[in-house]
């Protein structure tokens, strides 16, 4: 199996950085640093692919970050970035991406949004073609990590894939929805578990 590509996410959020990296784990080697310290310690030591950079953030904003990673010889100093901000002022982008980033993301960041920018720096692993099964995995991650507002957004998006597709994907995404809202999430675990077995015997038919 080829080696993933290593994509760096930092963020001062908790929050954001297990938001980003139920969204990436499924195509990437994710690294995560809370601060732009943090960062560059990582970015020393680790070639990555891309970096997904908050601009807003205490000691270190973005911007002096990229200052830093582009001022020294590192073997990251061409590494492509992406910029992610809660701010949406075109002043604001415009002297983000004068900073010399690839592009910029507006938060909350939704998956479609970051797959398509990543696509058009980096490119996306042929496996961003099987969505359902990343919409999945990715809702496992989030009940497996109790993070209950991503799983009710993911079970959502889940339940709109396949609205046009067979009944049997239906019910079984109705199904784990119901068991979602109710926090019944060991019985959701089971039913998405059962829901992957179903997907795979599909796909071993269609071989």
């Amino acid at each position: 199996m080829a080696e993933r590509r290593k994509v760096l996410v930092v963020d001062d959020m908790t929050e954001t950085l297990t938001h980003m990296r139920s969204m990436l784990q499924d195509y990437f080697d994710v690294r995560l640093a809370k601060s732009g310290k943090m960062a560059i310690s990582l970015l020393e030591e680790v070639k990555v692919d891309l970096v997904l950079l908050d601009i807003e953030m205490p000691a270190m904003s973005g911007f002096e970050l990229i200052r830093r990673i582009k001022s020294y010889d590192t073997p990251n100093k061409n590494t492509p970035i992406i910029f992610v901000t809660s701010h949406g002022d075109k002043d604001y982008i415009h002297e983000a991406v004068s900073a010399g980033v690839k592009d910029y993301l507006l938060k909350p960041v939704k998956p479609e949004a970051l797959y398509k920018k990543i696509d058009a720096v980096i490119g996306m692993p042929e496996v961003i073609d099987d969505s359902l099964e990343a919409n999945i995995n990715s809702l496992k991650n989030a009940i497996n990590s109790g993070d209950s507002s991503l799983a009710e957004s993911l079970i959502k998006e889940l339940v709109s894939l396949v609205k046009d597709d067979n009944i049997h994907k239906r019910q079984y995404a109705e199904d784990i929805e119901k068991l979602i809202v109710a926090y019944e999430y060991e019985k959701g675990l089971k039913k998405i578990e059962a829901f992957l077995n179903y997907l795979l015997r599909e796909k071993n038919r269609e071989v």
